[in-house]
Parts: C-alpha cells; sequence; structure tokens
C-alpha cells in the first residue's frame, strides 16, 4: 500500500533545496532530494518582493522538478531570521485556550501588535518540579504566508504550509539520533547560514533552548555556542556532540568550533532518516544543509 507524500522546501538566497518523502508504516523512503540554484536571489525574489517578474521563474522551477510528484502537501523552511523569536514560561496548570492566549499576547507585544501570521510554540525541557511550561516561540509574518500562496497555483491540490527552520532541524535531529543509536545526554545543533547561526541545545530528545544569534566572526561562533550552554550549566565537556548542518559552512567555523568543544564538532548526515549514509550522494554534496529540509518532509 502507498503513502502519505510530503514534500520539504527551503529558499535560501540562489538556491532551493528539496526533498520529497514517502511515509507508509512509519518507514521513510526518499523520492527526491537536491538543489536547484537560480541565476538570481531567489529568497529575496519571494520574500521581499524583488524583481517581481522573476516569480513565474520560481514557479516554472517547482514544476519541473515536482512534475511527477505525488505529493499532497508541501512544507517551506523559515529561516530563522525572517521570523520574531522569544521564549516563555506559561503556569503548568494552564488548558490550551489560557495557553494561546498567554503567548498570543506576547507575541503581539513583541510584533507590535501586528495582525495575522502564525505562531509556532515549541516546548522546551522543564524542570521536573517546576510550576511552569517553557516555549520557545516562532512568529512568522503574513507577508511569508502570502509569498507563498504566490506558489500554490503550479500545486493548487496539495496543501502549503510553513516549518520553522529549528523545530524542523530538532524533529530530523530526533530521528537521527535514534537511528545511531545516541545516548541519552547533551548535545548542540549549530545550523549555519549567511545571516547568522542557530543553536538548539537539546538534553535526549528534548529541547532545552533555541536561539538565533547574528554571527560576524567565526570566533564570535565559538564563543556564542559555549554561552548556550552555559547558560543551562553545562560547559564543553558535558555536550555529547556538536552537530554541524546549513549553508555555508566554511572551514574556519568548524575550526572554532572545534577549539571550544574539541573533536566532537560533526557534520550531520539527515539522510540516515531515509537510509542514506553519508557519503551516498559524494564528499563534495552538503547533506548536513538538508537537516530542516527533510525535518519539514517528515514533520
Amino acid at each position: 500500500m502507498a503513502g502519505i507524500s510530503t514534500a520539504g522546501v527551503e529558499f535560501s538566497h540562489d538556491l532551493m533545496r528539496y526533498a520529497e518523502v514517502e511515509q507508509s508504516d512509519g518507514h521513510y523512503r526518499l523520492l527526491r532530494l537536491g538543489n536547484c540554484e537560480f541565476e538570481f536571489d531567489a529568497a529575496s525574489v519571494l520574500f521581499d518582493g524583488d524583481q517581481p517578474e522573476l516569480i513565474d521563474a520560481i514557479r516554472e522551477a517547482m514544476a519541473d522538478i515536482f512534475r511527477d510528484t505525488v505529493a499532497t502537501g508541501f512544507r517551506f523552511v523559515i529561516p530563522s531570521d525572517r521570523q520574531t523569536r522569544f521564549s516563555t514560561a506559561v503556569p503548568a496548570e494552564a488548558d490550551v485556550n489560557l495557553r494561546s492566549a498567554l503567548i498570543g499576547y506576547e507575541t503581539r507585544l513583541f510584533t507590535g501588535n501586528r495582525e495575522g501570521g502564525d505562531i509556532f510554540p515549541a516546548h522546551l525541557r522543564s524542570a521536573p518540579e517546576s510550576d511552569a511550561q517553557l516555549f520557545a516561540i516562532s512568529h512568522i509574518d503574513e507577508t511569508v504566508s502570502r509569498a507563498l500562496k504566490g506558489l500554490q497555483p503550479v500545486f493548487p491540490n496539495a496543501a502549503f504550509d510553513l516549518s520553522p527552520s529549528m523545530m524542523a532541524a530538532t524533529l530530523a535531529f530526533r530521528h537521527v539520533a535514534h537511528h545511531r543509536k545516541l545516548p541519552a545526554s547533551s548535545y548542540l545543533l549549530v545550523g549555519l547560514g549567511s545571516e547568522g547561526a542557530d543553536f538548539v541545545l537539546m538534553k535526549g530528545a528534548e529541547p532545552v533552548t533555541q536561539e538565533w544569534v547574528a554571527i560576524q566572526q567565526p570566533q564570535d561562533l565559538a564563543y556564542r555556542g559555549l554561552l548556550c550552554c552555559s547558560r543551562f550549566g553545562l560547559s564543553w565537556r558535558d555536550i555529547e556532540h556538536v552537530f554541524v548542518y546549513g549553508a555555508p559552512i566554511d572551514q574556519d567555523s568548524v575550526d572554532a568550533l572545534a577549539s571550544a568543544f574539541g573533536p566532537r564538532v560533526e557534520y550531520i548526515n539527515p539522510g540516515l532518516i531515509v537510509g542514506l549514509d553519508a557519503d551516498h550522494f559524494g564528499e563534495s554534496f552538503p547533506i548536513e544543509a538538508f537537516l530542516p529540509v527533510l525535518g519539514a518532509a517528515i514533520q
């Protein structure tokens, strides 16, 4: 019996990363994965309205890449620098309605009472004796979903959804950890991009914090990684692995992380989720860049 197919898509400057995954009986099968490189900044065309006449080129590229797709839905990874992000705590006894009201109120404070948009709360690990529930909140402005609806005519029968990058990466990591049989220890995920870096501190399968930071120098990356851990009482010795993902990844950044955390720094291979070894596509293929995309596809 055929499973359900979902596509994850991410726009980053002149690249569109994509993956389509079929899910059936708890198993994942990769249907397609790759990059599409444009001769222009596709992310700016789509999200910022630059050169709107080029939107047709993006539509044509998607129609060509997914021309024989059976995907019932597309989930678009939204980078952290295109979100309003904050952390909050709500009373542990709050029901879903009160929790939504409290988070909605705080979101309006952080967004200047902007109407519309989508709110994504990610549950964070709390101390067992705590009387509060902790959440990392992502707010994605309505302009983003409106821009993506401009692509929906290409696939009118498919659902279009948004997926905050760190939430997608966290989900994908859980599956990688399961496949690698990683111990229930502390892990730091570092997602690199051209504007900054995502830091996701994990305790076993639970995120402790999700943070985005603008990075100027590789040394800043190492400092912010150590600071992220130290805020929760952890030193570099307490981190089992530092998993690097995203793009572009320069060697100076990896070296800076290694100088802070030692040899436990490595590129993550999200291909394990769909049964791919790290060298399946060859050494030059940046499989680590697809962690959020594959996370969105299996969400």
